[in-house]
């Protein structure tokens, strides 16, 4: 459904769907090792999906958007950590990186330099807190990936028709 939503065509773009409604058990900020095995074995499905779309090799990273909403999106984000490089642009719609922020894993600096990331969220949404969303994009942009943060008002845990509009504008000015 997310897929058709962008209305976008002579893209390659993403959204992998969970097989059966969710990709792991727990909360994107238990530890790493509460959603493990699910976590590495969803990370392999993207990897998956990412080289076919690469087309071996005739497509480059620059030319691959991974997108993804509330799990999809916090998967996009642990698949660009897990796999820097692998893909040019991420739209993460209500997205934080796994784990508590005072568990944080190191990462080397710059390793997502050329990243460009459209990270939204909402001020009162119950999955992912506002906090979360913001602390993402500050360890993005220290990590030299380039982000645009949108926090919505008032907005429930949904990609609403404004978060639409705005991929679709940040996806064309990375493709015109």
């Amino acid at each position: 459904m997310l897929a058709s939503s962008f209305q976008l065509d002579g893209i390659r773009w993403l959204a992998p769907a969970a097989d059966a409604g969710s990709w792991y058990p727990g909360r994107f900020f238990d530890p790493l090792e509460a959603n493990e095995p699910f976590l590495t074995e969803a990370i392999r499905q993207i990897d998956e999906v990412v080289e076919n779309a690469a087309e071996n090799g005739r497509l480059g990273p620059q030319s691959i958007f991974l997108v993804g909403f509330s799990q999809g999106a916090c998967l996009a984000l642990e698949y660009a950590l897990r796999r820097p490089g692998r893909c040019g642009a991420l739209v993460v719609f209500t997205g934080g990186i796994f784990g508590l922020p005072e568990h944080r894993r190191d990462f080397p600096p710059g390793m997502l330099a050329g990243l460009r990331v459209l990270l939204t969220g909402s001020d009162v949404d119950e999955w992912i807190p506002e906090e979360s969303t913001r602390e993402t994009a500050r360890v993005l942009t220290d990590l030299g990936a380039e982000v645009k943060l949108h926090v919505y008002a008032g907005r429930p845990h949904v990609v609403s028709p404004a978060e639409l509009e705005e991929a679709r504008s940040f996806i064309r000015n990375l493709v015109t």
